[in-house]
């Protein structure tokens, strides 16, 4: 295996995704940078561009992301203390992603993201189930559906 190719290819897609995401959430004219990339994305790039091969079905990906981001929404609207909202809502997504048998670890920082962000998420109530979480999930799993390509078109496999 070449690792350098592999790390290139890696460094260049996910580079060129959070461009992808940056410019396609720009379109909605919507806040400012801050809300443009939110955290999660960078955990679900770490696992979608690792050099490790994980299979996270689209499906399960975009499960977990709307649970986690319609929790987390609901639980910031409750007139609690914020160590209260984070305790439920994590606690919320880990029960409900059990229940439907799905595993994302991306998914507790999305669920957390509209309690601790700035006001311009917050303000974006359920719009934030599709922006910017929808719609940076897909682009991530779009950019690493062209990283497996290219490793197969490289590796012939």
């Amino acid at each position: 295996m070449n690792c350098a190719y592999i790390n290139a290819v890696n460094y260049l897609i996910s580079t060129t995704c959070f461009f992808c995401i940056y410019l396609c959430h720009g379109l909605f004219d919507i806040g400012d940078d801050g809300t443009l990339i939110i955290a999660a994305f960078g955990a679900s790039a770490v696992l979608a561009f690792s050099n490790d091969v994980i299979n996270h079905s689209f499906v399960k990906i975009s499960m977990a992301s709307i649970i986690a981001a319609v929790v987390g929404v609901f639980w910031s609207q409750m007139d609690l203390a914020t160590m209260f909202k984070v305790t439920l809502t994590i606690s919320t997504c880990i029960l409900i992603l059990n229940l439907a048998n799905i595993s994302y670890p991306p998914a507790g920082a999305i669920a957390i993201i509209p309690l601790i962000s700035n006001a311009q998420i917050q303000e974006l109530g359920y719009l934030y189930v599709l922006y910017p979480t929808m719609t940076g999930m897909t682009i991530i799993y779009l950019f690493s559906k062209l990283k497996e390509k290219l490793n197969t078109i490289y590796y012939g496999k």
